[in-house]
């Protein structure tokens, strides 16, 4: 029987780092955007992740990094303006800067090779 859970890859701005004895939290912003009546992309929103990790990556001066991980849960905040948010929690397996992927990395993930054995890629294929 297959594991019921949910696992997600987010990029987010890096809004807060802290440290502890057991590993780092820490708080990502995700843009929600959408298009207006100009037809022109606009942030509406931000969805608000917190993430927990055993992760040690240097994150001096970084602004957007990459969770890939599992939703534990949610959890509620006051915002700045006294509004309720919420929060998707995350415990994360990896942490990266955004963009540190070599070039090659990023087209493998893209475009995987063919490994041997596993058959010859149908030219024919209409997709």
């Amino acid at each position: 029987m297959e594991r019921n859970e949910a696992l997600v890859t987010v990029t987010g701005w890096l809004n807060d780092v802290k440290d502890f004895h057991w590993g780092r939290a820490l708080k990502l912003a995700v843009d929600v955007r959408k298009k207006n009546h100009q037809d022109e992309w606009e942030t509406v929103d931000k969805t608000i992740y917190d993430v927990t990790t055993d992760s040690q990556t240097a994150l001096d001066d970084v602004k957007q990094v990459t969770v890939v991980g599992r939703i534990v849960g949610t959890s509620t905040f006051q915002k700045r303006d006294g509004s309720t948010g919420s929060a998707i929690r995350v415990r994360a397996e990896s942490v990266s800067v955004a963009g540190a992927k070599t070039q090659e990395a990023a087209i493998n993930e893209v475009w995987p090779t063919v490994n041997p054995g596993q058959g010859k890629i149908d030219e024919s294929a209409p997709f």
